[in-house]
């Protein structure tokens, strides 16, 4: 079986991705899959050892812009892009307790999907306090979006408790 991140990079590949937006830069990995799938690429995080990992892994490709800031502040940087991923709770190897949180995440979800052209994947971890939260709202959230303008699914391991989950928005066109 493959891993959610996995499954989520099959899914983009069936995108025409012109610009794409790593909503949580983390080590990168998410970064460097779409700079090989988009022309332009926006990835955000807050904790410079992310930002210097994913700079490593990047290297000189000028389509990809790293910003250190929060992904709730994506409108300082760019008004639409065509696919997004975020991958919520911390940075592996790193301070657990240095979490996304609710109120960011909700902030830049909302955001995130007035922006998008096609379409927004959340990797959700419950296996933390402030990760079961988002998850709790995330999908009273999107299972309100409206039928008619957005498909929402749902990709998770039903025999794994708090193992994480996918959660899939596509803009319909």
């Amino acid at each position: 079986m493959i891993t959610m991140v996995e499954y989520v990079h099959q899914r983009i590949l069936t995108y025409n991705c012109a610009t794409g937006v790593d909503f949580t830069m983390g080590n990168g990995f998410d970064t460097v899959f779409l700079a090989k799938h988009c022309q332009q690429v926006y990835a955000f995080d807050i904790q410079p050892q992310a930002l210097e990992m994913t700079q490593k892994r990047v290297g000189h490709m000028s389509h990809v812009k790293l910003i250190l800031d929060s992904h709730e502040n994506m409108d300082q940087y760019f008004q639409s892009f065509d696919v997004g991923i975020f991958n919520l709770g911390y940075l592996p190897h790193a301070s657990h307790h240095i979490t996304t949180t609710l109120d960011s995440t909700q902030k830049a979800v909302i955001k995130a999907i007035e922006y998008m052209r096609q379409a927004l994947f959340l990797v959700v971890y419950t296996g933390h306090e402030e990760g079961y939260k988002e998850s709790v709202w995330l999908e009273s959230f999107v299972s309100q979006l409206d039928p008619h303008q957005f498909h929402v699914s749902c990709f998770r391991m039903l025999n794994k408790h708090q193992a994480p989950y996918v959660i899939e928005i596509e803009k319909k066109q």
